[in-house]
C-alpha cells in the first residue's frame, strides 16, 4: 500500500505572509563622534546593503545621534525604538543593527530586551556586520555572546580609565562640564574658541553677576530678592538653581566628585565666595526656622500683607484677589466682625483703599521748613544723649573695617592685573574677607553713628520728605523695607475709621511724626527752643536701610 495515502492526517500549517519590513538602529557614543567621522553614514549604508541582498524593506529609522551605551533606559532614542516596537500593529520582521555594541552595552539586561523583542514581540534582531540574526537558535547565542563581549569591554575600558581620571581629579581638575557662571577651557573641550593645553575654568560674564548673588546671600537678602536682581541685571534664574548654588562647595573652589571617596580637594578654580563666607551660609540654613515665610507672586500687590494687624482684635490680617483683578486684606480671626478691607480706591469706591491711606499716612513725616532746624537740634541733643552708651571700640572696629577694606581692595586689584597668582590670592582673601564680615556684623549692633551728624540728619529729613513718593513708586522689597522701617512691630489699622495707629512708630520718625500734623497752632507751640534730649530713644539709628532703599 502507498504510504502517501496517511498524508492527509497530518495537520498542516498554514502559509504566513512573508514580512520583508525592517528597522535600523544607529548609533555613535559621543558628540565628537558624531560631528568628526562618518561611523552613521557608514552603519546606514551597510544596513541598505544587506536589506538589498535579502530583499528586505527599511521602513523605519531610529536613533542617527550620539546616545552613551551605558544604560538602556535613559537613551531617548532606544527607549523611542523599543516603545514603538511595542505598540506598533505591524511589527518589523527585525532591527537591523551594525553591531551589537550599538544596540546595548549593559549585558544582561540588553539580554533580556533581546528575549523579549524575538519570544513577546516577535521581532529579530540583525547584525549588520556579521549578518548574524536570532532566526536561529545559534545565530541567537552568538547575538547573546556579543552582547556579553560589549559588556565585557565597557568595563574593561572602565578598569583601565577610572585610576587616570582619579589622578586628574585629585590633581585639582575638574571633570565633565563646568557648572553655571564658568567657561571651560582645556585639550577637549567641545568650544573650538576654547581649546588649550591645560585645563582651566574661568569666570564668565554671568559668573560676576552670580559673584554678586553670594555677596547679597552674605547680607541676608532672600532668594526672590537676589533672583530680582539678577533679572534686573539680565540673568534670569530658576529657584532651584539658586538653592542648589548655595549648597554646592565648587563655587568656594572645593572639587566634589565620586571619584574621591569622601576626600575634599581644592580645585584649580577660582571660586566666587570664600570658604568661610560658604560655610556661614550654609550654617544659617542649619539654624534656619522651617516655617519661614516666603512671599509668593500674588503679595506683590498686596505689599501690607503679613505686617498688617487688625486693630479690633489684634490678629493678623491676610489678603486676598477678587474676579481676578481687587485686591482685599481681611483679618485671620473667623470670630472677628471686621468687614474685608479694599486695597486700592477706585472710581466706585465708597471708602478709600488703605494703599492710598497708608501713603496719606506717610505725607505726614514731610517736616515744614520753619521746623527743620529744630528737629535738628532735638536730633543732636537726642543722638548725643545715646552716644554714652556706644561701645569704646567702636572708633577701633571702624578703623580695622577701612583698613580691611583698602586690603581687599589692593589683592583684587593685584589679582585682576596678574602681579599675584590664583594660590596666593586665595590664601589672603579668604582671611581678610573672614575678619570683614565678623567687624561688619559687630558694627551693626552699634544703633547710632555720631560722625558727620549734621549730614545725616539733613539725609533723614530729605528721606522723610519723599517717604510717600518712594513707597508708591518703589519695588515690592522697597516697600517693605519702609514699611518695616516706620512700623518693626507691624502695622496696625483701625477697620472701623480706617486709620492707622502710630504709637508703635519707630522712634526716630515718631519723632517727626511729632513735630508734624494737621493743627497749624499744635505746630507752632512745636517750635519752641525748649527741645528735649530724652524725648525719643534712637532705637533705630539713622543708617539701616533707611537711606539705602
Amino acid at each position: 500500500m502507498n504510504n502517501e495515502y496517511f498524508k492527509r492526517f497530518i495537520k498542516s500549517e498554514p502559509e504566513k505572509e512573508k514580512n520583508n519590513n525592517v528597522w535600523v538602529y544607529t548609533r555613535v557614543s559621543s558628540k565628537q563622534q558624531f560631528d568628526s567621522n562618518h561611523s552613521l553614514e557608514n552603519q546606514i549604508t551597510s544596513a541598505n546593503k544587506l536589506a538589498e541582498k535579502r530583499n528586505y524593506k527599511i521602513t523605519n529609522e531610529f536613533g542617527n545621534t550620539y546616545e552613551s551605551a551605558k544604560n538602556d533606559f535613559t537613551r531617548k532614542e532606544f527607549m523611542k525604538l523599543i516603545n514603538e516596537v511595542k505598540k506598533s500593529r505591524q511589527k518589523p520582521f527585525a532591527i537591523m543593527i551594525y553591531k551589537m555594541s550599538r544596540f546595548s552595552r549593559t549585558g544582561g539586561g540588553a539580554i533580556g530586551l533581546v528575549d523579549d523583542l524575538v519570544r513577546n514581540q516577535g521581532v529579530h534582531l540583525i547584525e549588520v556586520s556579521t549578518e548574524l540574526d536570532t532566526t536561529t537558535e545559534e545565530g541567537e547565542i552568538q547575538i547573546h555572546d556579543s552582547l556579553i563581549h560589549a559588556r565585557k569591554e565597557n568595563v574593561e575600558r572602565l578598569t583601565n580609565t577610572i585610576p587616570g581620571l582619579k589622578r586628574f581629579v585629585k590633581s585639582g581638575n575638574w571633570l565633565g562640564r563646568a557648572p553655571r557662571g564658568y567657561d571651560h577651557y582645556g585639550p577637549k573641550v567641545k568650544n573650538p574658541n576654547f581649546v588649550q593645553g591645560i585645563q582651566e575654568l574661568k569666570i564668565n560674564s554671568e559668573g560676576k553677576l552670580l559673584k554678586m548673588a553670594w555677596e547679597w546671600k552674605l547680607q541676608n537678602i532672600p532668594d526672590f530678592q537676589i533672583r530680582q536682581k539678577l533679572s534686573i541685571r539680565g540673568l534670569k534664574i530658576a529657584k532651584q538653581t539658586v538653592s542648589a548654588m548655595w549648597r554646592n562647595p565648587f563655587y568656594c573652589g572645593i572639587q566634589k566628585n565620586s571619584f574621591l571617596d569622601g576626600e575634599i580637594i581644592e580645585g584649580n578654580w577660582k571660586g566666587l565666595v570664600s570658604k568661610e563666607s560658604f560655610k556661614m551660609i550654609n550654617d544659617r540654613f542649619d539654624t534656619k526656622p522651617k516655617n519661614e515665610y516666603k512671599p509668593y507672586t500674588a503679595q506683590m500687590d498686596r505689599p501690607l500683607q503679613n505686617q498688617l494687624y487688625c486693630g479690633s482684635c489684634s490678629s493678623k490680617m491676610t489678603g486676598y484677589k477678587a474676579k481676578g483683578k481687587y485686591d482685599y486684606y481681611k483679618c485671620l480671626n473667623t470670630s472677628c466682625k471686621t468687614k474685608d478691607l479694599s486695597a486700592n480706591s477706585s472710581k466706585k469706591s465708597i471708602k478709600e483703599g488703605i494703599h492710598n491711606l497708608f501713603q496719606n499716612l506717610l505725607t505726614n513725616f514731610k517736616l515744614k521748613e520753619v521746623l527743620e532746624d529744630v528737629f535738628k537740634e532735638q536730633m543732636k541733643l537726642t543722638l548725643n544723649e545715646q552716644s554714652f552708651k556706644i561701645y569704646d571700640d567702636q572708633t577701633i572696629l571702624k578703623k580695622r573695617l577701612k583698613e580691611l577694606q583698602t586690603k581687599k581692595e589692593t589683592l583684587d586689584s593685584r589679582f585682576a592685573f596678574g602681579e599675584i597668582d590664583n594660590e596666593l590670592y586665595n590664601r589672603f582673601i579668604g582671611a581678610v574677607t573672614s575678619e570683614l564680615i565678623e567687624i561688619e556684623e559687630k558694627l551693626e549692633d552699634f544703633k547710632i553713628k555720631i560722625s558727620n551728624l549734621d549730614k545725616k540728619v539733613s539725609e533723614l529729613i530729605e528721606f522723610s520728605k519723599n517717604l510717600s513718593n518712594i513707597w508708591v513708586s518703589g519695588e515690592y522689597e522697597t516697600k517693605l523695607s519702609i514699611q518695616k522701617l516706620l512700623f518693626p512691630e507691624g502695622i496696625v489699622i483701625d477697620p472701623e475709621d480706617r486709620t492707622y495707629r502710630t504709637s508703635n512708630l519707630n522712634p526716630i520718625f515718631g519723632l517727626i511724626h511729632s513735630f508734624t500734623g494737621d493743627n497749624d497752632s499744635g505746630n507752632k507751640k512745636r517750635i519752641s527752643k525748649n527741645t528735649d534730649p530724652s524725648c525719643v530713644v534712637a532705637g533705630a539709628g539713622l543708617e539701616p536701610t533707611t537711606f539705602g532703599l
